[in-house]
């Protein structure tokens, strides 16, 4: 199916969800959103043979929870207005058309150009691998024990504190503390580079998986061992490994497991979250309540804002990152101008990917949000399938979890995320 055939399906089904979806058709409404995610993400996959697809999984991230959101089983649902139906639309429509041109285009430039064969060569030393793995880890765990010592705790061992992370930071040390969330991948695509070489597994490999796992439970952290834990998987699927049932059932409980007790340690009970989430039908299991609200309720605060903002913030809150990691909100305090987070409730602050977005700019925000990320998008998917160098997989793996969790948070206004971009980049240089 070409290109052109799958936008008009992808614009046919957007519409019917919202025509559907303003005649109170709430399951009708998601089915169709939640049929055209799979159906780019099935054609993503046939198109790349990969599991783990950019284009397919930002489908799933934005499209799939949209559909999840059209279910509307919590009181905290409300209509959606125009400007939040055409924003979404909008935004995969141009991230897919930008980043398709995007790669054919810099596959076109590169097709016989001498920066092909200089970036093409074979670079064998395992001690970049080495270094880089025992740096971090190195790093990370100074700056974990310096914050401990001068913090007087560790969140783990601080019983009934339901946000002892949120109170664990020392400005600035901080993002090399979480720093480690990057090794497990590496590690894993060390991993696999031995064993194109037919070398067994070292130490260093295995402790760089251990070490900042390890790490992400002492900090109470469940974003930051998921992050980890699946950034690792998607290293190893990007780079062609294949696994067993077992195995991938294995790697699945053991993180269900160390993500339940995290969530006990955090001190959160039941009743808590019940109180929160306002389900229609009180009786809904916790199991089904959580994840659900974790994703609706994203996108009832964007059409909260929607509906609600009256100033739009002309970039800074896009800016977010460099404003941060440059020091310039300190030094210019008109830079930091706290402005109000929409959202249907006091503690579900979570938000999409193109919040901000349309906060600093309205629609036009979102769309040349969308460009902006297909551009990146598209020279990405170039360099993956070039595979000249391991570490442009990290860089892939990454922007696949931050796609797939595109329902969650605003990542790329997040400094964390611009923070681990920038080592990500830089090992890329130092291979």
């Amino acid at each position: 199916m070409t290109d052109i055939k799958i936008l008009i399906l992808y614009t046919a089904a957007y519409l019917t969800s919202c025509i559907t979806g303003r005649a109170g058709l709430s399951a009708l409404s998601s089915i169709c959103l939640i049929g055209i995610a799979v159906f780019f993400y099935y054609t993503e996959k046939k198109r790349t043979n990969e599991l783990i697809n950019l284009r397919g999984l930002m489908a799933l991230g934005i499209l799939g929870g949209e559909g999840i959101a059209r279910l509307q089983l919590s009181n905290l649902s409300t209509v959606w207005t125009v400007s939040t139906w055409l924003s979404f639309y909008l935004f995969y429509l141009v991230f897919y058309i930008i980043s398709g041109i995007t790669e054919g285009f810099t596959e076109t430039v590169f097709k016989d150009s001498r920066l092909h064969a200089l970036y093409n060569r074979k670079i064998s030393d395992v001690n970049i691998f080495r270094f880089i793995i025992l740096a971090v880890i190195l790093i990370s765990w100074s700056a974990f024990i310096y914050e401990a010592v001068n913090l007087k705790f560790i969140p783990l061992f601080t019983v009934d504190t339901p946000h002892a992370y949120s109170y664990f930071h020392l400005k600035g040390i901080h993002y090399f503390t979480t720093l480690a969330v990057l090794i497990p991948a590496v590690s894993v695509l060390y991993l696999e580079y031995r064993k194109k070489q037919n070398m067994k597994p070292d130490a260093v490999s295995i402790l760089g998986i251990i070490l900042p796992l390890l790490l992400s439970v002492l900090l109470v952290s469940r974003f930051q061992f998921m992050f980890a834990a699946i950034l690792a998987v998607f290293a190893a699927l990007s780079s062609g490994r294949k696994y067993r049932l077992w195995q991938s059932v294995t790697i699945l409980v053991l993180m269900v497991a160390v993500y339940v007790v995290i969530t006990i340690a955090r001190a959160h009970s039941v009743e808590y979250l019940n109180g929160i989430f306002e389900m229609k039908d009180p009786k809904t299991p916790i199991f089904i309540t959580q994840p659900y609200m974790y994703i609706a309720n994203n996108f009832d605060n964007f059409n909260l804002m929607t509906r609600q903002l009256t100033v739009h913030s002309n970039g800074i809150r896009m800016l977010y990152p460099f404003l941060t990691l440059t020091g310039l909100k300190f030094i210019n305090p008109d830079l930091a101008i706290a402005y109000p987070l929409f959202t249907t409730k006091e503690e579900l602050t979570t938000v999409t990917l193109i919040y901000d977005a349309w906060y600093d700019f309205g629609i036009a925000g979102v769309v040349l949000f969308a460009a902006v990320l297909g551009l990146i998008t598209g020279f990405i998917l170039h360099e993956h399938k070039r595979n000249s160098n391991p570490f442009a997989k990290l860089i892939y793996s990454e922007l696949a979890f931050y796609f797939s969790v595109s329902f969650f948070t605003t990542w790329f206004s997040n400094p964390a995320t611009w923070f681990y971009l920038g080592f990500s980049v830089l090992f890329y240089l130092i291979y």
